[in-house]
């Protein structure tokens, strides 16, 4: 199978589930499953894009231990880093190094864009808290999960967009 097509059925998904996401604020593990069950295929179509072996593991397990760690750290939602560790095993491995790198510049720039569009809102806020040395508060107002599925969305694109261009 052309990765052509699975990039646009992915798409689409991603689509569906950046939309899910931003409503619930949750991923449905359904969908984690389904990332799986189609990598299955792939690998068993054998298509030179696909093929089996070690390094394939390389990115989900890496997101699954990272997106642990951001977890505890109340940044990334759990259903947030097993999806993304699902969507890594659909991607192929020579495609994998280019799409990590389209995550950490969509989740620098979308969460810069947030960030700044929280301080700008709570900005009276954050000058009184300021004032009064109240961290605590600060921290707060400025910590916020988001819906990560649109960033993934947001990433996947840059990914087509480098390979097609």
């Amino acid at each position: 199978m052309k990765f052509e097509i699975v990039f646009s059925l992915l798409l689409i998904e991603l689509l569906i589930v950046s939309w899910v996401d931003f409503r619930t604020k949750k991923i449905s593990n359904y969908w984690i499953l389904f990332n799986l069950f189609f990598a299955f295929l792939l690998f068993l179509m054998g298509s030179h894009f696909y093929e089996l072996n070690w390094s394939i593991f390389l990115f989900p397990l890496g997101f699954i231990g990272f997106g642990f760690f951001l977890f505890l750290l109340n940044i990334m939602g759990a259903g947030d880093s097993k999806y993304l560790a699902s969507l890594f095993f659909v991607t192929p491995f020579d495609y994998q190094f280019i799409f990590f790198e389209k995550i950490i510049i969509s989740t620098v720039v979308i969460g810069t864009i947030l960030l700044l569009m929280r301080f700008f809102r709570h900005r009276r806020e954050l000058i009184a808290f300021s004032v009064n040395r109240h961290w605590k508060g600060i921290r707060d107002l400025i910590k916020s999960r988001f819906s990560y599925a649109p960033v993934i969305s947001f990433a996947w694109i840059l990914l087509g967009m480098e390979l097609w261009n």
